[in-house]
């Protein structure tokens, strides 16, 4: 959150952390460890007995997602290909760059625009017939389309990147499949994401195995049960606390308010 909030038009998002840090401030029950990675040992010396797992995404760098259901032909060397995740790390291409969207959220338009406003050269890319279509459930669409215009951003639609070498992208119609190539030395996928859950399944193997220390219940909740829009990873949480230590009824959804949907039977 404190990464994505950097980006062109998304500093008021930093609310969704400084809400809950300024209400977490306030209660004596909660202890935070900031800038402590946890191990599967790390958490068995805690010996807590619920253990719930928000360890995140990262983004894919091999070009898996809407498009490719199976990695893409890349071929480039590590430097030329890089992911949402290395741009708000700081790690910024030079020169002519690549944006191939297939998120279709607001992620591929704020990379293209920190991009172009750093100096680059940007070529967007998406699979669909217009930029980040799912902005248009939100009513951005026009405002992300017209700003990357602004930008004079090249803006190719219905294409998606199948392969790179590190010197061309070759992009296919996704209508009839023909194949063109572009030049272009550097590679920006804005794909799909991966969960990072290592830790989640280390500790179900330590449960498994009755080690000392391991938690009576584990769960793994937003990005790193399945990556989603932040909005669902604010949810996740909130479902898990509600439902923590409840009989829950998987067949009968949580109740955003119990005064006007409690159960009369």
């Amino acid at each position: 959150m404190t990464l994505e909030a950097k980006l062109p038009g998304l500093s008021e998002w930093a609310r969704v952390r400084d809400y809950r840090e300024t209400q977490i401030a306030k209660l004596d029950t909660i202890e935070i460890f900031r800038e402590s990675r946890l191990g599967v040992e790390d958490v068995l010396d805690v010996a807590a007995d619920h253990v719930v797992v928000a360890t995140g995404s990262a983004w894919r760098r091999d070009g898996v997602g809407r498009f490719n259901l199976t990695p893409a032909t890349i071929t480039a060397p590590d430097a030329s290909i890089f992911t949402p995740d290395d741009i708000m790390a700081g790690k910024s291409p030079k020169g002519r760059v690549m944006v191939f969207d297939d998120d279709s959220y607001y992620m591929g338009g704020v990379i293209a625009e920190k991009l172009a406003n750093e100096g680059c050269d940007v070529v967007f890319v998406t699979p669909s017939d217009n930029v980040s279509p799912w902005c248009g459930y939100t009513s951005e669409q026009t405002r992300v389309q017209r700003r990357l215009i602004e930008l004079g951003i090249e803006i190719i639609t219905a294409q998606g990147v199948s392969a790179y070498d590190g010197n061309a992208a070759t992009l296919n119609c996704t209508y009839t499949g023909r194949a063109t190539s572009v030049a272009v030395p550097t590679l920006v996928l804005v794909t799909s994401r991966t969960p990072d859950d290592g830790l989640y399944y280390g500790l179900k193997a330590a449960m498994a195995e009755g080690r000392a220390g391991a938690p009576k219940t584990v769960k793994k909740i937003g990005d790193c049960d399945a990556p989603a829009i932040i909005a669902a990873a604010v949810y996740a949480g909130h479902r898990y606390a509600r439902e923590l230590d409840e009989d829950v009824d998987r067949d009968n959804p949580m109740k955003y308010d119990r005064m006007f949907f409690e159960d009369t039977v």
